[in-house]
């Protein structure tokens, strides 16, 4: 039997038998913490992802007050705006966040679940990561600057994380060994 893992934590088994001309694979969710995670109902892996962000984000946002942050960028017609206090970072992470995940383990669950999956991390970690420039331009001060650059960042990582442990779920979540008989066998 050899070993070969796709998924963190999640073990692959595949033996070949020339005499039955079968191919057996057995999976099992392993104890990686995305193994761990993968198990999970697909509900909970977005719920804790989206919790997680946020909490990781509203630290990002007191470590940026702590700094002198004041979240405040200028309008075009010069006057101060405020929108990023913490109804702007709670917002601003909840909302796309939980859409985007909700809408991936959606249109996974109606077709092919591992390439839907993987071309939606890259549009959620690409959205995330492409929108992390906006601070830069929009005249926030330094510590405000850094600290939504890298909620940005914590969002497109913890996309990522989630959609890959639901890529990994339904691998993690088999239970018998799967047997493929190879075409023009018996």
């Amino acid at each position: 039997m050899r070993q070969r893992t796709e998924c963190p934590g999640v073990r692959v088994g595949i033996v070949f038998s020339d005499r039955s001309s079968q191919l057996s694979v057995d999976v099992r969710s392993g104890g990686g913490f995305l193994g761990r995670v993968a198990a999970r109902p697909p509900a909970a892996v977005i719920a804790g992802t989206v919790a997680a962000a946020l909490g990781a984000n509203l630290v990002l946002w007191l470590v940026g007050l702590g700094f002198g942050g004041s979240f405040q960028f200028t309008e075009a017609d010069g006057s101060l705006h405020t929108t990023t206090a913490p109804q702007g970072v709670i917002t601003m992470t909840v909302l796309p966040m939980s859409a985007g995940l909700v809408l991936a383990a959606l249109l996974a669950a109606a077709g092919k679940r591992r390439a839907v999956l993987r071309s939606a991390q890259a549009v959620g970690a690409g959205a995330a990561l492409a929108t992390a420039a906006k601070p830069f331009t929009a005249g926030f001060d330094a510590p405000s600057t850094i600290a939504l650059t890298g909620m940005h960042i914590v969002i497109a990582a913890l996309v990522v994380l989630c959609l890959e442990a639901l890529a990994c779920r339904e691998e993690a979540a088999a239970g018998d060994p799967l047997t493929i008989t190879p075409a023009g066998r018996p």
